[in-house]
């Protein structure tokens, strides 16, 4: 990328709206409680067909994610038309709705599957901390609220946007729950890692979504922050940070991913690693194989759940 020419990376499209976003999304809160998922439907399809309209780079970001997805998983027997990238875009207004609902404290428990969860309750009762690694895939919303059934799961979440923040504060707000706390992020400082590193000392575990760049990455340093993989079959770059992370604290990475099928959501905890000390010589190898492991485990699950995930912004060309 020529960094003399406007990126078109997420981390550096212009928000838009300021105060407009953050009072449309109490509006939509406000809606849900008044009229349920209904009344919240019909704000939110008319707002989402006018960005799939006129938004033209989350239309293209989604076209060419299907186009990626259908080429190596060809019997899945997709077709990266604009009616499919509108079932995309559907899928996105849907997992907006759950999280409203997630957030709400209106699951029920008997409609969510969790794979894995023994391997998370024993890392609990042993008071172990960590990293999660989560994905713009499925709801991981419904992951944060479950926390609220396991008061000693204190969840970190490392945000990278002030909206994405707002949006946050405003759910986790009505679920007043205390085991979650959210973290506003451009990049990670000595600091920063120095607080971060004893909130896992102490038990608590990271949560940080590992498959967008980092914010500054349109720089002449991208390389350095970012670990070539491949993904979907073709040459992507994921962030360096988590894996970096979890090697200097020496702390198990989990995977927790959410996705809702016919029968319910369905949460996915994986370990991707435990803690180990790696000698400086081996340390570039392990961070390449441990985002490369999670390269593979996303692939797995875009698989199972083709339209819900939900980076819209064109990921490889960051690579390109």
């Amino acid at each position: 990328m020529n960094p003399s020419q406007p990126s078109t990376a997420w981390s550096v499209q212009k928000e838009r709206g300021g105060q407009i976003a953050y009072w449309g999304m109490k509006l939509m809160l406000h809606a849900y409680a008044l009229g349920g998922r209904p009344l919240f439907a019909l704000i939110l399809y008319p707002v989402l067909a006018w960005f799939f309209i006129f938004g033209r780079l989350a239309r293209q970001a989604s076209q060419q994610y299907l186009q990626k997805l259908a080429q190596f998983a060809p019997q899945l027997h997709l077709r990266a038309t604009y009616w499919l990238s509108w079932r995309h875009f559907l899928s996105f207004a849907d997992t907006i709705l759950d999280k409203f609902h997630a957030w709400s404290n209106d699951i029920d428990h008997a409609q969510v599957h969790c794979l894995g969860r023994e391997m998370m309750l024993e890392r609990l009762t042993q008071g172990q901390g960590g990293i999660m690694l989560t994905a713009h895939l499925g709801n991981t919303e419904a992951m944060q609220a479950l926390s609220k059934a396991n008061e000693s799961l204190r969840l970190n979440i490392l945000v990278h946007t002030q909206h994405a923040e707002q949006f946050n504060r405003i759910l986790a707000a009505r679920a007043q729950t205390r085991t979650i706390r959210l973290i506003q992020v451009e990049d990670i400082n000595a600091a920063l890692a120095a607080e971060l590193s004893e909130r896992v000392e102490r038990g608590e575990w990271l949560v940080i979504a590992a498959d967008r760049v980092p914010v500054h990455s349109t720089n002449t340093t991208a390389t350095a922050r970012t670990l070539d993989v491949n993904f979907l079959g073709q040459p992507a770059r994921l962030p360096l940070g988590p894996h970096l992370l979890a090697l200097m604290m020496q702390c198990p990475l989990v995977l927790a991913v959410c996705l809702k099928q016919s029968d319910g959501l369905h949460l996915y905890f994986e370990t991707l690693s435990e803690p180990e000390i790696v000698p400086r010589q081996q340390r570039e190898a392990w961070l390449n194989q441990s985002a490369q492991r999670y390269a593979d485990r996303l692939t797995h699950y875009c698989q199972l759940a083709p339209l819900q995930w939900f980076n819209f912004y064109p990921f490889w060309s960051e690579h390109e």
